[in-house]
């Protein structure tokens, strides 16, 4: 089969729709939008440019693709089911270029919930089929934007934090690491959803994230980074009796920098007490490597165990061996460059859990930083930003005819008729019909295979950082 032939990334149902709308149908109108009642109340758009780019841009269909498709889906519903004769006119009268118009609001954007996001509507009446075909393609949308709109709310969630604790924001870029490589469901995955972390975080070990930026939007610069750090493998590698000698070898050998060391191989507490007992080899080793170049920093990883009940736990050792101070808000932070990592089984609502019990405990919440991997790439759904795709006008015999769907459960009611949508002075969005007053937030990115606003990660990054200034979620 070929690999990304366009006539065939789609739904198996969709392939019958040609011949079941209306006679006299010449263009369809649909958009996307996250419903209301989603986990948080603005979603952050990233992602559609990638899309655009891999698959839909460019000359796309060809007469092979078309064939290929034909042979499949005879064998794969029933022969005479393939629309043939429409995909040969692409490949052949538009130059196996996609007839639709798509408008999309600036990726990077937080835009409340229960508006646009996205809309598309074909540019040529034998296509009329093809806007809803792309449905399933371009509502994986999603993903990369709930991504996105997660670590966006962390990070509103850590600044709270570091707000009331009177904590430093030097860290605040690297508070939430991405762990989530070898837990996503594909290299693409997490590629997408590595990216989508970075518009509002710099720390990350899924190095094949880093190809998104640099191939898809245009990024000269590295847009993560990470730090050198241990893993069991190494701090097993000299068995139980051995663990103290193993860890003096890993700071001895441990190059400028900040250093991670995993701590819960066998008891966090017996590590911790060893590396914070003053005189003792491993505490000898930590100071020196403290001391050696400004800048260097010992972030400790307890990763198992009750996560506030833990965390407080080690912030205690660590103070009994370096020692605390408060801050101009009465919040403890450590004297020596150290940090605690906490980067097992974490979400949203247990970060803010664990934010909430150190800062209970009169610690400040700078001491800390997060690793998520399941939580980020794998724990969220379509339904948690509650993301669909809809029709909501048809032209036929030269009338718009607005198309919505009303079922018994409202909060899956579908807007009707074509938009635009306004943002007011505060930032906030309301979708509102086509010809009322106001400048248009969705902007024609692709139309007839051409891409037209090819942004940069950056400026992405930079809306992304400059528009989510809101109060935490509730």
């Amino acid at each position: 089969m070929i690999e990304n032939n366009i006539c065939l990334l789609t739904d198996s149902y969709k392939l019958t729709h040609h011949y079941l709308y209306p006679k006299g149908t010449e263009r369809i109108y649909s958009y996307l939008e996250s419903r209301s009642g989603a986990e948080f109340n603005k979603t952050i758009f990233y992602g559609l440019q990638y899309i655009l780019k891999k698959y839909l841009e460019g000359s796309v269909v060809s007469e092979e693709k078309v064939l290929e498709a034909e042979k499949i889906v005879d064998a794969h519903i029933a022969p005479g089911i393939f629309n043939t004769d429409d995909w040969m006119y692409i490949a052949q009268e538009l130059d196996g270029k996609l007839p639709v118009e798509i408008k999309a609001v600036p990726e990077g954007t937080p835009v409340n919930v229960g508006n646009a996001l996205m809309t598309i509507e074909n540019t040529d009446k034998h296509a009329y089929w093809l806007p809803n075909y792309l449905e399933s393609l371009l509502l994986q949308v999603w993903y990369p934007s709930t991504i996105a709109t997660l670590s966006a709310e962390v990070k509103k969630l850590c600044n709270f934090y570091l707000d009331i604790t009177g904590s430093s924001k030097d860290n605040l870029n690297f508070m939430l690491h991405d762990f989530g490589y070898r837990g996503a469901s594909s290299t693409e995955s997490s590629r997408l959803a590595g990216s989508a972390h970075l518009l509002s975080f710099s720390g990350t070990d899924t190095v094949p994230a880093l190809a998104i930026p640099a191939n898809y939007y245009n990024s000269n610069e590295i847009q993560g980074f990470s730090v050198q750090a241990t893993e069991h493998s190494v701090m097993t590698a000299m068995g139980p009796e051995g663990e103290m000698d193993q860890a003096i070898n890993v700071v001895q050998n441990a190059h400028d920098g900040i250093l991670s060391i995993v701590i819960d191989s066998y008891n966090y507490k017996n590590f911790l007490e060893n590396a914070c007992i003053k005189g003792h080899g491993l505490n000898d080793e930590i100071i020196t490597f403290l001391n050696k170049t400004e800048g260097n920093k010992v972030v400790f990883r307890p990763d198992s165990g009750e996560p506030i009940s833990t965390t407080i736990d080690c912030l205690e050792i660590i103070e009994r061996g370096f020692g605390s101070q408060e801050n101009s808000k009465g919040y403890k932070t450590f004297k020596a460059n150290i940090g605690l990592l906490w980067g097992d089984g974490l979400d949203y609502h247990k970060i803010r859990d664990i934010l909430f019990g150190i800062k209970a405990q009169g610690w400040a919440a700078e001491n800390l930083i997060f690793g998520m991997g399941g939580g980020l790439h794998t724990a969220v759904n379509r339904d948690t930003q509650r993301n669909a795709f809809k029709c909501s006008a048809q032209l036929r015999n030269g009338e718009w005819i607005d198309i919505f769907k009303k079922p018994l459960d409202s909060s899956k009611r579908s807007k009707k008729g074509r938009f635009k949508l306004l943002r007011n002075d505060d930032f906030e969005f309301k979708t509102v019909p086509k010809d009322d007053e106001g400048e248009d937030q969705l902007r024609t990115v692709f139309k007839d295979g051409e891409l037209l606003i090819d942004e940069n990660f950056e400026e992405i990054k930079n809306r992304t950082e400059k528009y989510n200034k809101f109060p935490v979620n509730s």
